[in-house]
């Protein structure tokens, strides 16, 4: 479906910037709508720097690929969690635990990133987009005020009708356009996974479930174990499992210490290293992410004449927790039928585009990350958790046995959990669509 501009054909009708998961989602929906789109991959492979904590969401996936998980390598079935707030100082903890019984769906799942991004991406590649790796962009080129396409390292000139930025946290895209600068320190985190090689049997008697193939995913909040405004996460794999942790940037300048020394401290934690003996270190990887609501004074548009930002490009990354999947793949979607009705009007104005930032800002995606950038200092600061594991404690909410009752228990104490908020307020309204996300996370339905 490729237009002219004047005298000026255009190579592609979309050219996608990163292989991530929002890019590949773009693509993909795009190319089934019968455009021409090109997606650059600066990595050798798509998945190759990603450091997630390997857990994605079915129902999200399905969006994009009806019928999945079809031949996805999918690594383990998500029934549930362990959630545990180790107060600082002392040896107390608390523990929430749960399995969810309803298996009618498939929905989270544990991954391996490295291996699903690079299937992910040939979805889109077979829907009829081009994938082209190690391909590092560096600019955008301009007609006036409208992106037309990109530069990349190598000096070529590839032009489109709408550029969508998927290319992560330090998004060329974002800043070249000129919709946003670098996230500051105190919007920005850093990562760290170890890739633990475990065998299989090992890692079910740990963490499994009980239900057939199943796993339950282990999180940990508090300063002993996860850093001091962050958590340490165990998520199992088939025959390994990531271990992770993220904290600001800022935290890290500010008590002096490395994710290296966290993550030493985390894994050595009482409650930690006895289930991962027998296992041995793989690989590591690091990875900044956002942790903003992007519309509030960092970045006004993720939207431009000719240009999209998607995903950690758009600051697409939930505060409490650090989950980017679910909006990245749902903006994917958002900014691919944007793309399409642009085009087939023949405006790919920043008036036409507008849309995209409406309907992700109105929608799950702009919920989402505003609620949990309010939230996030009730678990990502040592009073905030202690107090929480006290109140926990106390209504003997460590010893429930479906998951959502954590969130019954959240959305029941709203009043004493605003008291733990340095004077942020919530009304029970406002918690439920966080609260909704957070029990699919815990296996809820």
């Amino acid at each position: 479906m490729i237009k002219n501009y004047g005298d000026l054909e255009l190579a592609y009708d979309v050219i996608v910037v990163g292989a991530g998961p929002g890019g590949s989602a773009c693509a993909k929906i795009a190319a089934e709508e019968g455009l021409k789109v090109l997606v650059l991959e600066r990595g050798r492979y798509p998945g190759e720097k990603n450091t997630s904590g390997s857990t994605i969401w079915g129902n999200v996936a399905r969006e994009i690929i009806p019928d999945f998980p079809a031949d996805a390598p999918i690594e383990r079935v998500v029934d549930g969690s362990r959630m545990y707030w180790v107060p600082d100082p002392g040896p107390d903890w608390s523990e929430f635990s749960g399995a969810s019984k309803d298996k009618t769906y498939v929905d989270p799942l544990d991954v391996y990133r490295n291996e699903f991004d690079k299937w992910w991406a040939e979805q889109a590649v077979q829907a009829g987009a081009e994938l082209r790796n190690s391909t590092k962009v560096v600019n955008v080129i301009r007609d006036g005020t409208k992106i037309t396409g990109v530069l990349t390292e190598k000096g070529e000139k590839i032009e489109g009708q709408i550029t969508v930025g998927a290319d992560g946290v330090n998004s060329i895209i974002a800043r070249m356009s000129g919709l946003r600068p670098k996230w500051p320190a105190t919007e920005n985190a850093l990562c760290i996974k170890y890739d633990w090689v475990m065998d299989e049997k090992t890692i079910t008697d740990r963490w499994g479930s009980g239900m057939d193939d199943g796993v339950l995913i282990e999180v940990y909040w508090g300063a002993t174990i996860g850093g001091n405004a962050g958590y340490f996460w165990i998520f199992p794999n088939r025959n390994s499992v990531s271990l992770g942790l993220g904290s600001l940037m800022s935290d890290y300048i500010k008590y002096g210490y490395n994710t290296h020394w966290y993550m030493d401290n985390s894994i050595n934690h009482p409650l930690v290293k006895p289930k991962l003996k027998g296992g041995k270190l793989r690989e590591i990887h690091a990875h900044a992410i956002p942790l903003t609501d992007p519309l509030m004074g960092y970045m006004n548009y993720t939207y431009g004449d000719g240009v999209l930002i998607v995903g950690d490009a758009a600051g697409m990354v939930c505060a409490i927790d650090g989950a980017g999947w679910y909006g990245a793949v749902k903006a994917g979607k958002l900014a691919a039928k944007t793309s399409v009705r642009a085009i087939e009007t023949g405006d790919t104005s920043a008036d036409t585009l507008a849309r995209y930032q409406k309907k992700w800002s109105e929608g799950d995606i702009g919920k989402t990350l505003k609620i949990g950038k309010e939230m996030e200092i009730w678990l990502t600061h040592d009073v905030g958790i202690n107090n929480l594991a006290q109140m926990v404690t106390a209504s003997n909410a460590h010893s429930m046995e479906h998951p959502l009752d954590l969130s019954s228990f959240i959305s029941g104490n709203v009043a004493n959990i605003s008291k733990l908020l340095s004077g942020v307020r919530f009304g029970r309204r406002a918690l439920m669509p966080y609260l909704e996300l957070f029990g699919s996370l815990l296996g809820g339905k």
